[in-house]
This record gives structure tokens, sequence and C-alpha cells, in this order.
């Protein structure tokens, strides 16, 4: 465990993926190392291979199941998120109906089937569209928050009740985290979500652009740093959410304690 958690430090996901390996088939009741080597095969996309450390461990100790329960839904959300990045289904808005937020979700669904310009023209009619969102992050001031990647804007990824989707920044009154405690808060955020209507839920928020997980920077895959590929539409992260904040400044997604909104 040692030597897998040594690796990992130094940015060798590969090196630390064979290690906890072959612990585990040298010791198959290890359960820290199959809870080890779950939270690396999430960290690298591989959700089968994840699901199935998931098993194991519930069938190694019922304390587990509830754990097993949560993931799996993460897991499954994530095979949905890949799908839609690849064109195959639409993105889902969790929140509302309709409205510019709908318009940017159907602009995400057009990006990723190859039709640009009309993602373009559906992008730039829900910015225009959305309201300005003052609030404070971190007790930080702004009067308005997006992503830094130019496909999500005023919106973030959310995994709410099992189910993945959009939500705009518009939705909700606040948004709190302890920070990231496990390999798996880098992969799946654990949050807080206070919704305008009072009431509130725990939630996921994929804590690393689509596609990081085959990143070719150690340090993109394990969400300790973001990389841009700049696109004719904008930038494109790999690695860790970043949002903007209207002074310009750029927050970590894995920085956020508290996001409230006026």
């Amino acid at each position: 465990m040692a030597d897998a958690d040594a690796l990992l430090r130094d940015g060798d996901v590969a090196g630390a993926r064979a290690a906890l390996v072959d612990i585990v088939r040298a010791r198959p009741a290890d359960q820290q190392a199959r809870m080890f080597l779950f939270q690396l095969f999430a960290v690298l996309g591989e959700w089968d291979k994840a699901r199935t450390q998931l098993q194991a461990l519930s069938q190694l100790s019922p304390e587990a199941q509830m754990l097993g329960v949560t993931y799996n839904q993460a897991i499954e959300a994530e095979k949905l998120r890949a799908a839609i990045f690849a064109g195959a289904q639409p993105m889902p808005l969790l929140l509302g109906d309709g409205g510019w937020a709908q318009g940017l979700a159907h602009s995400i669904t057009l990006l990723a089937r190859g039709e640009e310009a009309e993602a373009d023209a559906a992008r730039e009619a829900a910015f225009d569209s959305a309201p300005d969102t003052p609030g404070t992050i971190n007790g930080q001031s702004f009067e308005w928050i997006g992503d830094a990647d130019a496909r999500f804007g005023p919106s973030f990824e959310a995994i709410l009740g099992g189910r993945y989707g959009l939500i705009a920044f518009d939705q909700i009154a606040a948004i709190t985290s302890e920070g990231p405690r496990d390999l798996r808060d880098t992969v799946w955020y654990p949050v807080e979500i206070a919704f305008r209507n009072g009431q509130s839920a725990a939630a996921f928020l994929p804590a690393r652009y689509p596609g990081s997980e085959a990143a070719s920077e150690a340090a993109e895959q394990l969400g300790r740093a973001t990389g841009w590929a700049e696109c004719e539409w904008g930038q494109q992260g790999s690695g860790q959410h970043v949002w903007t904040l209207s002074d310009g400044e750029d927050v970590g997604l894995l920085a956020l304690r508290k996001l409230s909104f006026s």
C-alpha cells in the first residue's frame, strides 16, 4: 500500500494501478487495498473494473453496501456522461424547464455531434439570455460566475439523485462542501446544494472535465491541474473544472467550500 501511495503522489498512475492489482491478487480480502483500487479505477475511467471492486467490497463488508449503491449510481452517471460527449445522447437539464439553460444544454449536444455552427448559435443565444448571478465564493464577491470552459458557461455538471445533467447557476441558492477527503472526491466532488425553493440535497459534481480520465498528463487525470485546448468556439478544459469570476479570477472546483448567491 505504501508503494502505491508513493507512486500516486509522484504522479505515476499506471505504477500505482499495477501495485494495487498485485496486492489485491495476493490478498483478496484486503478491504483497504480494494477501496484504493476502486478509486484508482475511477480516476482512470475504468468504470466496469471500479464496479467490480465495489461489488467485492460489499461482499466483504456489509458496511460498504451503501457506499456501493452510491458509487454505482455515480458510475452509471459517468457512462451517460461519456455517451453525451460522444454525441450519442442529449445533455439533460436537471433543474428548470426550457429557457436559456435548455438552449445551453442543447448547444453541448450539438457540439458533441459535430454540428459546430449550430452549437455556436445556440450557445451565443443562451449566453445572451443568461442573467447575472451575483454572490460570493469562499467569501469573495462576484457579479457573475461561469465555467472557464466555453461549453458550460454559467452552469455546472452535477449528479443529483443518481442522475447526471446540467444545472444553471441561477437555479440554486448555494453550494457547500467540506473539501476533498479521499481520492474518489477528486473524481466526484461531494457537495450540498441548496435550492431557491428552500430545499437542499446532497450531490456530486464531476470534478474533472469530460474525457480527463484519458489525459496524457497525470496531473490532469488526478484533477490536480487543468490544461486548455484552444478551439474555434473557445477554450476546452482537461483536468480539474475551473470557475471564472467577474473580476477575472479563477477558482478550481476542489477549492470550493461555500458558494452563495444574493
